[in-house]
């Protein structure tokens, strides 16, 4: 209620050309950030939605009542931003006939500052080990677990390598008592929250990210990240993830969470170091061409202005 009434008067008393929102695909953001698109709407505010995060557990409730809030809401926006080709064809499902854009998650241009993909191709040449990372929020459906068990897999198989997780969250305990379990304490490394310096240090030192998420997600920035790093990555068809993934190029999509699977797509990488160099080279060079801050929220700027022309038009 608080953020209502203070959304409202921030509206009242000063001047906006635009309202952007950023909601998510949850309960809770359902309801409160559609009722600031009503109020925006109140008085007569152009409004861009840009939706983040998507659960389709969710999306197939909109019923009901939901509907009839979506269409007093919602459906009242002047454009819509989403991160997925999916997500787009699923509000034209439900008769939304304004512009519907799609954009990205971003990597901070600081993030890879000093950053030289010629001394990364150089240390992968140069180490007998292939490190593997997990840098996300510590969550069963994140993939974490299928990951530990791919290392597993790998590590029983003779290859020489590491995993490194990176994060904290739900099943922080969880994975720490998992990885005693499995005898695993000198090959995997919780290291906790990184953010900054040590987060740019663990994208630069390690060689493969492993992602196998089935969480969710709308464009997971770690994914963007670690491309960004020269990293090929082992993920899952999520998202935004397939539309722009390259199978074979960026590295591999598992179809499905089996660690036996997982584990086959990271064979294939660290079986030809040649492989690992020409995808580390790939993706770095797609992730600056596309994914950077700058560029991106050059992009949003256009939706703006777009917006804004439009609006003076009428």
């Amino acid at each position: 209620v608080l953020d209502q009434l203070r959304f409202i008067k921030i509206i009242l008393f000063k001047k906006f050309d635009i309202i952007h929102i950023n909601p998510s695909l949850n309960f809770k953001s359902f309801i409160r950030d559609g009722l600031f698109i009503f109020w925006a709407k109140r008085k007569s505010l152009p409004v861009i939605i840009f939706i983040h995060g998507w659960k389709d557990s969710f999306y197939d409730k909109i019923s009901g009542l939901l509907t009839f809030f979506f269409n007093k809401t919602y459906k009242k926006a002047d454009r819509f931003i989403v991160l997925a080709s999916d997500f787009k064809s699923k509000l034209i499902s439900k008769d939304i006939t304004q512009p519907i854009h799609i954009l990205t998650t971003s990597v901070d241009n600081s993030l890879v500052r000093n950053f030289s993909i010629e001394n990364k191709i150089e240390k992968i040449h140069n180490s007998s080990i292939i490190k593997i990372l997990f840098l996300s929020r510590i969550e069963k459906e994140k993939g974490i677990f299928e990951t530990i068990d791919a290392f597993k897999i790998l590590f029983e198989h003779g290859y020489n390598v590491s995993l490194s997780i990176a994060g904290d969250g739900n099943a922080t305990k969880e994975v720490r008592d998992y990885i005693a379990e499995n005898d695993l304490q000198s090959n995997v490394y919780m290291v906790g929250y990184v953010r900054g310096e040590e987060k740019q240090k663990m994208f630069k030192d390690h060689d493969i990210y492993c992602f196998p998420t089935y969480y969710g997600e709308g464009m997971p920035n770690s994914v963007l990240e670690a491309m960004a790093f020269g990293m090929p990555v082992v993920t899952r068809p999520i998202g935004g993830i397939k539309d722009f993934f390259q199978n074979g190029y960026m590295g591999y999509l598992s179809e499905s969470t089996q660690p036996e699977e997982i584990a086959e797509c990271i064979k294939k990488i660290i079986n030809n170091k040649k492989i690992l160099c020409n995808i580390a080279l790939y993706n770095h060079s797609f992730a600056i061409k596309n994914f950077m801050a700058s560029k991106v929220a050059r992009k949003l700027i256009n939706e703006y202005e777009d917006l804004h022309a439009v609006q003076k038009g009428n």
